[in-house]
């Protein structure tokens, strides 16, 4: 049994943040009573409150104390709609035992969170797992079979009608060769009419841009600024995570534009309790404000985020 660590918002610019907590049935630090249950009890709360459903609840496992994290996305002025691609309608398949190594490897990868040993090495632009030897094996796995079998993972991420298919092969294609198809592949897949589909696909290019500056610089930034103000938790989250990457060289262009169209988003994501998940927002607040890197990395890290949003100069947003 699990309590709830957090509940925490996004998309709430000009909506009653405040009447809309007072509205929910659960807090923190009462018992987390199911995936199923949550999403159904806010759900209910929130369109009471605005007239319209949360974007997403998402139930996040776990903090540090091993409790939930509950997202949960509003349909406020900070929320803006995202075009997804097509639904695709083709036949293509991966074979039945990939699908149970993807299987395999994401129980695996739970199992490492769980015990605390979620630890990987993304140096060579795929994660492999330094705490975990029966994780890392089934990831070795997926690179030997991604090697081999590229162009087909590639057919079925952008034409199969399966879901599941194209979730299975979103992930296996982050462990392929690194080039300009994997990476085109990778983008075009984190617009994904699924958003599971563009979790995985999103998290792939995060690996790449952070294992090179030269793999970073050719992934554009355009689809994730927009990603930042999605109704979606886990885009929101894999975009900042990518994004993180990308500002390391702190180009003022592509500062700008997070500056001009997902400040606000930036600074609610900021606000959230899990350090871990408010990181990539603390720390590109950090970079547009023009704060050193050592600073802002310390700020990043912070309790909460009064101190960093009191350095960058503008009113507290609640």
């Amino acid at each position: 049994p699990r309590r709830i660590g957090s509940i925490d918002f996004y998309g709430y610019a000009g909506l009653d943040l405040d009447r809309i907590k007072a509205a929910l049935p659960l807090h923190a630090g009462e018992p987390f009573p199911g995936p199923f249950e949550t999403k159904d009890e806010i759900r209910k709360a929130v369109t009471s409150v605005t007239g319209h459903p949360p974007t997403d609840v998402a139930p996040v496992c776990c903090d540090a104390q091993g409790n939930f994290t509950i997202y949960v996305g509003l349909p406020g002025a900070s929320m803006k709609q995202t075009t997804y691609n097509p639904v695709p309608k083709g036949t293509a398949r991966l074979p039945a035992q990939i699908v149970d190594l993807y299987k395999q490897m994401m129980d695996a990868s739970s199992a490492a969170v769980l015990s605390g040993n979620a630890r990987d090495d993304n140096s060579h632009g795929y994660a492999l797992s330094i705490g975990d030897s029966y994780l890392r094996a089934k990831q070795l796995s997926t690179r030997a079979y991604a090697i081999q079998h590229e162009k087909l993972i590639r057919t079925v991420l952008e034409t199969s009608s399966e879901v599941q298919q194209r979730i299975v092969a979103a992930h296996l294609l982050g462990y392929a060769r690194q080039s300009s198809e994997q990476i085109a592949a990778l983008v075009r897949a984190s617009h994904d009419p699924d958003d599971a589909v563009r979790n995985n696909a999103t998290r792939a290019l995060g690996v790449l841009a952070e294992s090179s500056a030269k793999v970073a610089a050719r992934i554009p930034a355009r689809g994730f600024i927009a990603m930042l103000s999605s109704g979606s938790w886990t885009d929101r989250n894999k975009a900042g995570w990518v994004l993180t990457a990308l500002t390391k060289s702190r180009d003022p262009k592509l500062l700008a534009r997070l500056r001009s169209e997902a400040l606000v988003s930036l600074l609610e994501m900021a606000r959230w309790h899990n350090p871990g998940h408010a990181y990539s927002a603390r720390i590109l607040l950090g970079r547009i404000a023009g704060i050193d890197e050592a600073r802002a990395e310390r700020l990043a890290h912070a309790d909460n985020a009064d101190e960093l949003i009191n350095a960058l100069g503008y009113r507290d947003r609640k």
